[in-house]
């Protein structure tokens, strides 16, 4: 990161993705000729999820203990490797709490902890991906109450990460447009690398995105820390 913006390889780059959340249930075969089509429309970074489960297939490269899964740790390592062969960002999200098998993901601290911390030593070797810690983390409707991780704990799970792995950057994922207090306590107490909101699915939204956009970057300034908005949905 410098700045505002993203680099690759020391050249500020857009990041312009897809969503590709059950990419870890996909025959390689088929991974690569997604690559294949995603770079030549110019896609240049993903979005994978570590815990992943739908219909009948539980995909997540971590188990509820946050330990390694199997074959699915060995599914994510071969796609972040491929993706840097590439000069692909990778967003690896964990969701926290919410399984859709029954199989609440990582749904206490320490499993979660113990999660991010093992993605983050077992993908170690690679730089070409960041750690979106959990999704959605301000949620707190009755049903998806266990997604809710508070600013205390979010900090705490980001200096779990930065112990295994100083250089690793680090976001956790937020719904709605949120107030200056709230970005205050994203980048001064919970210290993340870049923003990654998720703004309101609804026919206006994407006509407002330029002014929030700028609205988070002069509350940024006037905080004396500025890192970069990345708009990881919709």
């Amino acid at each position: 990161i410098a700045g505002t913006q993203f680099t690759i390889n020391g050249q500020s780059t857009f990041l312009y993705g897809a969503s590709y959340y059950g990419a870890l249930g996909a025959k390689r075969q088929f991974l690569t000729s997604d690559l294949d089509d995603m770079q030549r429309r110019g896609i240049n970074w993903i979005r994978v999820w570590a815990t992943w489960s739908a219909f009948d297939n539980d995909v997540s490269a971590v188990d509820e203990e946050g330990r390694a899964r199997e074959p699915f740790m060995k599914e994510l390592k071969w796609l972040v490797a491929e993706c840097d062969r590439r000069g692909i960002v990778v967003d690896v999200t964990v969701t926290k709490g919410e399984g859709r098998l029954g199989n609440a993901h990582v749904s206490a601290f320490d499993k979660h902890a113990r999660a991010l911390e093992t993605l983050t030593s077992e993908l170690k070797v690679w730089r070409n991906w960041y750690l979106d810690m959990a999704n959605e983390h301000n949620i707190r409707s009755k049903s998806l109450a266990t997604k809710f991780v508070p600013f205390n704990d979010a900090r705490e799970l980001r200096n779990r990460i930065k112990r295994v792995d100083p250089e690793r950057l680090v976001t956790i994922s937020f719904v709605r447009d949120v107030s200056k207090d709230d970005v205050r306590s994203y980048v001064l107490d919970v210290q993340v690398d870049f923003l990654s909101p998720h703004r309101p699915r609804n026919p206006d939204s994407a006509g407002q995105t330029a002014k929030i956009t700028r609205q988070y970057l002069a509350w940024m300034r006037d905080l004396g820390r500025v890192v970069p908005v990345h708009y990881q949905e919709p």
